[in-house]
């Protein structure tokens, strides 16, 4: 271990001191005394301000000694409002994000084959450990249970109001008004379709039937023509005119039926009638469980594949996501500004959260612990503090030895 190395070593150059000085004490040698000395004086006091860290010197209840473990607490909450300043500031972290690119970053990841792949690999395992684990019967009761239940509890009335609002807001509907317009528009000009008029009005009118008969006239499908005509003639001046009579009248017709479908009760009770007997029936269960099962098995055959149409697919999906990201460069800035944004509230929101989690670890640690985990770290370096006290205190003692004599 290098921390107990390098105190053999620290120590073993303070008994090489000791013992230089008693040699050179018996045989008179002034100056080598007094390097040995002061090396023996800057060993011993830099020994014991290495050990006043951490512990009490000689286990004497010295003051001011063991700082780190008798100032856990302060240690540890001036450490979490250090990374907290320091390390988790929102400039630091959105700087550091910035400089990442991280839109940049992505697309070219996902440019790699190899990526592509990986990201494949893993989405084709999460789907066929999904389709394992829905399979059980336990979780397709569940599930049944629960979205029944949910459904059941929904008011599909008021909820279809909602929607209706939404899609008439600002004439929204009128769009599929001029669709169907346009459609009947379309039908009423075809021969088949005034050839069909013409039957049903000679099955509705027998007299007319008849008398076009008796006058050898055609008068059934004079009459066709001329109703045929009619229509696509108002069809015409409904389209042209947005504020026709007929438009109105369809705008409030579908106001008013969202309005009973928030309102009428007994529309709702109607319309969650037919919800509860939809949910009930078990020939609708069968026909959705009967797609579930042929889809689950056509997916299970397909990911047991080797190659796998699903994985090929992915693949192919997230290397085009990546290469339309390398394309667009507005949409790579718009990907980072964003990330940008939602960066600082995050960081401020939980970097708190992050120091008091660093500060209630460190006040967990028993004092032992911190003391054996900070000198493990920077032990070593505080032992060559011991060793180079030894060498400078006796250059130390050695110049004043020397300025003595000197100054005699």
């Amino acid at each position: 271990m290098k921390l107990r190395r390098i105190k053999f070593y620290a120590t073993g150059l303070l008994l090489l001191a000791a013992a230089v000085y008693l040699i050179s004490e018996k045989f008179g040698l002034y100056y080598v005394a007094a390097f040995s000395e002061a090396a023996m004086v800057g060993a011993l006091a830099d020994w014991f301000a290495v050990v006043a860290l951490f512990r009490h010197p000689l286990n004497l209840k010295i003051p001011h000694t063991a700082i780190i473990p008798r100032n856990k607490e302060r240690i540890a909450r001036g450490l979490s409002d250090f990374i907290q300043q320091n390390f988790l500031s929102a400039a630091a972290v959105v700087q550091r994000i910035a400089e990442f690119r991280p839109a940049h970053t992505l697309c070219q990841w996902l440019l790699k084959p190899d990526n592509a792949d990986t990201v494949a690999t893993y989405a084709t395992r999460f789907v066929a450990y999904a389709l394992t684990a829905v399979d059980d019967e336990r979780v397709r009761r569940f599930l049944q249970r629960t979205i029944t239940g949910k459904l059941k509890e929904s008011d599909f009335a008021v909820a279809a109001g909602q929607l209706l609002d939404i899609l008439t807001e600002n004439k929204r509907h009128h769009a599929l008004l001029e669709a169907a317009l346009n459609g009947l528009d379309e039908l009423l000009a075809k021969d088949e379709t005034r050839r069909f008029i013409a039957t049903e009005v000679a099955k509705s009118a027998p007299l007319l039937k008849k008398i076009s008969d008796w006058l050898q006239l055609d008068l059934d499908e004079r009459a066709a023509l001329k109703i045929a005509e009619l229509a696509i003639a108002k069809v015409s001046e409904v389209r042209r005119d947005r504020d026709h009579e007929l438009r109105k009248r369809f705008d409030e017709y579908v106001a008013g039926f969202v309005r009973r479908l928030k309102e009428d009760p007994e529309l709702k009770i109607k319309v969650n009638r037919i919800r509860d007997e939809l949910l009930d029936n078990p020939a609708l269960g069968d026909y959705i469980g009967g797609l579930w099962q042929e889809f689950r098995a056509w997916l299970s055959a397909d990911l047991n594949r080797t190659p796998s149409a699903t994985h090929q697919r992915v693949a192919a999906m997230v290397r085009a996501f990546g290469a339309r990201l390398e394309a667009d460069r507005e949409i790579r800035q718009w990907l980072d500004e964003q990330i940008l944004t939602a960066i600082p509230p995050l960081v401020e929101e939980h970097r708190a959260k992050i120091g008091r989690f660093v500060e209630d670890q460190i006040n967990a640690w028993q004092e032992q612990k911190l003391v054996e985990e900070l000198e493990r770290h920077i032990g070593p370096d505080l032992q060559y503090i011991r060793i180079n006290g030894t060498l400078v205190g006796g250059l130390a003692g050695l110049a004043i030895a020397a300025l003595t004599q000197l100054a005699r």
